[in-house]
């Protein structure tokens, strides 16, 4: 098969969960002998609106920039972004599109490419579709799950301090966020989510019909990883770990608080990974003052094997409704066990690697690393359990193309019933 990837960003310029999961995917694909292109996002902007081919681990990236005047905003159709990725896309004749996220793009994108009759899968790694801060969590760490479907009047208040036209033109765009977001549902032939709880919610909005609706875990790349022994602990202490895209709603902040109310000198923290901006990075450093705290900056993807014999525990303390966790995967795989908050599917994504804590909540986790200082025993039966159930990456492609499969069959009403690659 011929599969175009849209994405909002793409590796190297950026490596979050969703690149991850992407790069992780369309490797698998190449190996299996499909042909994925990716077209991808970028924060750069260029005055030309240009485009930048590139190949990235052998598999042709075309990153899409912006001009300066096309930003992010409430209401992220950008016309001449669409038409570019419009024209990108009818080169390619791919039998499917993947559309994974379109921040950086056009919010609009779904939609047009099935008016254009492409058969569109995507894949749901937020609720950026209904969310402007993507994770149903508010800038003070609320949850706006239960308030779920957005947007709606909820969203004004979540979002107006960065708004700065005002409430009335905030409102327009709420609107048209809205308008926007049930056409991009409508033209998903399949729709895959990484967790139940993630299904749920989307069940429960009406926007996506259950027949279209498929619960599929990220694979792990690391899935094949051949873990080391666990550290030796007999110098009594606890060496904590966490990684992944250090901001505000994951929690970090959190974590250094919980080791503050914790006082004890035995426990210590590894950062891996790179703060969102320089005021952040600001205030993780203010925080670590006095405690043990590691900050190894950004970090590769072969990076992370190599730190397992020298921590005990990952730790995951996100105030946000992740979706899937792919840190949490991580861990696993490389044979950790972990501590997550019990927001979103992190608690799903466990399995009987560990347990959680309550988000925002800093005693309370550091009430449990207290405990665990001295609880080896349970430690080592959640380091049993931490590589059960995890999804391998030639699998889980193999499970994508079969619901392409699906999807060119039971196209969404907006596609055509023919494709690039159909015969007469």
């Amino acid at each position: 098969m011929k599969i175009v990837h849209i994405v909002h960003q793409y590796p190297p310029e950026f490596r979050g969960g969703t690149e991850v999961c992407v790069q992780t995917l369309t490797a698998a694909q190449q190996a299996r002998g499909d042909e994925p292109f990716i077209i991808a996002g970028s924060d750069e902007r260029s005055p030309e609106g240009e485009l930048r081919l590139e190949a990235v681990d052998h598999v042709p990236v075309c990153r899409v920039l912006r001009r300066p005047a096309e930003n992010y905003s409430m209401d992220n159709r950008q016309p001449r972004v669409t038409a570019q990725v419009l024209e990108l896309v009818a080169g390619e004749q791919p039998d499917v599109v993947h559309l994974h996220h379109t921040l950086n793009l056009s919010g609009d994108l779904g939609s047009a490419l099935a008016a254009a009759g492409h058969v569109v899968v995507a894949s749901l790694h937020d609720f950026t579709t209904v969310c402007a801060r993507f994770f149903l969590c508010q800038p003070d760490g609320t949850s706006c799950a239960e308030a779920f479907p957005l947007p709606s009047d909820r969203c004004i208040s979540c979002v107006l301090p960065d708004f700065p036209p005002g409430e009335e033109a905030l409102a327009v765009e709420l609107a048209a966020r809205g308008d926007v977001a049930a056409a991009e549902a409508a033209a998903w032939s399949v729709a895959l989510v990484p967790s139940q709880i993630v299904a749920q919610r989307w069940r429960s909005s009406g926007m996506v019909p259950e027949q279209r609706l498929v619960v599929l875990p990220h694979a792990v790349s690391l899935a094949g990883a051949i873990p080391g022994p666990a550290r030796d602990r007999s110098d009594g202490r606890l060496q904590l770990v966490t990684w992944g895209h250090l901001a505000p709603a994951k929690g970090v902040l959190d974590l250094l608080e919980a080791l503050r109310l914790a006082a004890d000198t035995r426990l210590s923290l590894l950062i891996l990974g790179a703060p969102i901006d320089a005021d952040f990075a600001e205030l993780l450093i203010n925080a670590a003052e006095g405690l043990d705290v590691s900050f190894a900056g950004a970090y590769g993807p072969g990076e992370l094997p190599l730190i397992v014999d020298r921590v005990d525990l990952a730790v995951f303390p996100s105030r946000a409704e992740e979706t899937f966790g792919l840190v949490v995967a991580e861990a696993r795989a490389l044979g950790l066990p972990v501590i997550t908050s019990d927001r979103g599917a992190l608690p799903e994504g466990l399995g009987g690697a560990g347990t959680t804590v309550p988000a925002a909540d800093p005693q309370a986790l550091a009430d449990l690393l207290r405990e665990l200082l001295d609880d080896g025993e349970r430690l080592e039966r959640w380091r049993r359990q931490a590589r059960t159930d995890l999804a391998d990456p030639a699998a889980h492609a193999d499970k994508v193309a079969a619901l392409y499969a699906q999807a060119l069959s039971h196209p969404a009403p907006s596609s055509r019933t023919s494709h690039p690659g159909d015969g007469p």
